[in-house]
């Protein structure tokens, strides 16, 4: 895996970036407390990625922060990948971005600029950021590549709140963090997502220089139109995203390890949560308000069910549960 992985990151010319001064931040797909094939980054992939680049430098942080709505503190999945062990081993730092100062960044809406808060550690900090997604579907914006697993560094377990504008806002926080890509292709996630889905054993290790670069090229080798993502048509306009498949420079055709189609099934609870995912009134109406918190969810509970917690005994392998978290 060592060597898989320092290939990688060779070839992508992301270690030729590194000097032994320079501060790295690694952000995991840490979207389960555990770890679950095709939906979290796996503790084999991270620490062997944490061997290479100790080679390169000694400023190596983990970055995370808690689940949304409250679902779980980071420090739980931190646990259920290994990250004691890793700390212990090389001395890496396993930061929960949500207790770090944050500073507002500015967002372009339809009607007036938002703010959203990013961590200082990440907008000064940190010379170079490795975002280390695992490739899926997902429920609300079809795809969960590079690019998406940015939202998971804004440090509020209520950040549902700005899904409303989350195509414009996740290229904001990628123009301004412009991450490496480490991506852990071990098992892709077909069906649903991002945390209960159909796991597919890909083995792949995939890195990229950019993160549009690699959701163009990954996107392509799931079958999936990009036009259909709204936040890839968006990173496309923003600059950030090449449109052609020709503006990419890759060692081997993304057609070359393509199994299957992946495509996204959704579920009568997904179609409930799409039609808040992109309204400002509705996510207020279904997450903060009383008659939302209790007579809506108890209305949903009562068709599709409650959520199931995590639970440690299903860590590995069985993606057809999913965390008591809001979407």
């Amino acid at each position: 895996m060592d060597c898989t992985v320092r290939q990688a990151l060779q070839q992508a010319g992301i270690l030729a970036r590194i000097t032994p001064d320079m501060r790295l931040a690694i952000k995991p797909n840490f979207t389960y407390p555990w770890y679950k094939p095709g939906v979290t980054t796996s503790p084999e992939v991270l620490r062997a990625l944490v061997r290479v680049l100790k080679d390169y430098t000694s400023h190596i942080a983990v970055v995370e922060t808690d689940g949304g709505y409250g679902a779980w503190q980071v420090e739980t999945s931190f646990q259920g990948h290994g990250l004691p062990e890793l700390n212990r081993q090389f001395g890496v730092q396993a930061i929960n971005l949500c207790q770090e100062p944050s500073e507002p960044i500015e967002v372009r809406g339809l009607l007036r600029k938002v703010v959203l808060p990013l961590p200082v550690r990440l907008l000064y900090e940190t010379d170079l950021m490795l975002t280390v997604p695992v490739p899926k579907v997902h429920a609300m914006t079809r795809l969960s590549l590079a690019l998406k697993n940015q939202w998971g560094v804004i440090p509020d377990i209520m950040r549902l709140r700005k899904h409303y504008l989350f195509d414009k806002a996740i290229v904001a926080i990628n123009q301004r963090l412009r991450p490496a890509v480490l991506a852990d292709g071990t098992w892709f996630l077909d069906g649903n997502g991002p945390m209960s889905g159909d796991p597919v054993r890909m083995d792949l290790i995939i890195a990229a220089s950019d993160a549009g670069s690699f959701d163009r090229y990954v996107s392509e080798l799931m079958g999936i139109d990009w036009r259909r993502v709204g936040h890839l048509r968006q990173a496309v306009k923003a600059g950030i995203m090449p449109e052609s498949l020709e503006q990419i420079h890759f060692n081997a055709p993304p057609a070359h390890f393509r199994t299957r189609t992946f495509r996204l099934r959704r579920t009568l609870r997904n179609y409930i949560a799409l039609s808040g995912f992109h309204s400002r009134t509705l996510t207020w109406l279904g997450y903060e308000s009383w008659f939302g918190r209790v007579v809506l969810h108890g209305i949903l509970y009562a068709i599709v069910g409650r959520p199931v917690s995590p639970q440690p005994s299903g860590e590995t392998g069985d993606c057809n549960q999913s965390a008591e978290q809001k979407p």
